[in-house]
């Protein structure tokens, strides 16, 4: 299904290099780093270990659900299974290549400011500037985008390195984008 992300809406997100999904489990914490809930690119298809609801940023709780999302806007990712937010944080180096960790991190009554990433357009496919129209700035399923921290500036980065047998290191890394920091959003 295509068509505008809104907030509100349960995601999966794809890494475009790789193809596994952003996902986390309960109860599987780095051992080392932060101690919060592990974040990977795992599967090859959506599940539930992969949904993520689409939140607006800290103190705008008057975002309606069902509102569209563009880029440039700032949102949180909840983890749908967990309730965890997708979360990073300055001076905690990722476990395999030593980048900025990403986690999972609080509940629903627990966030903060390093759970707020900005979604920006990725506009440098210029088969898929045919299909979408770069002047429209919504997010859209299907559509190129990446993911900057705010607190940090990093982008969400994934690559071939292994956390875990079939499992691939997400971290942020660099200013971007780059083609490992490029994701599409699918529903769920």
């Amino acid at each position: 299904m295509t068509g505008p992300i809104q907030f509100g809406h349960h995601i999966s997100l794809k890494h475009n290099m790789t193809g596994r999904y952003l996902t986390s489990e309960a109860g599987r914490f780095y051992e080392e780093g932060s101690g919060q809930q592990v974040v990977f690119a795992g599967g090859w298809e959506p599940s539930s270990e992969t949904t993520f609801i689409v939140m607006p940023r800290l103190g705008e709780d008057e975002i309606e659900e069902g509102v569209d999302v563009n880029f440039g806007d700032v949102i949180r990712l909840k983890h749908a299974a967990t309730r965890a937010n997708l979360h990073s944080h300055p001076d905690i180096p990722s476990p395999i290549t030593g980048q900025q960790e990403v986690t999972c991190f609080g509940d629903d009554e627990t966030s903060d400011e390093n759970d707020e990433w900005i979604v920006e357009q990725w506009s440098f496919d210029e088969n898929e500037n045919e299909e979408f129209d770069v002047e429209d700035p919504t997010w859209y399923a299907d559509r190129s985008f990446f993911l900057r921290h705010v607190t940090t500036g990093l982008t969400l980065h994934s690559h071939e390195e292994p956390l875990h047998e079939d499992q691939n290191e997400v971290s942020a890394f660099g200013d971007g984008p780059d083609e490992n920091d490029r994701w599409r959003a699918s529903f769920d």
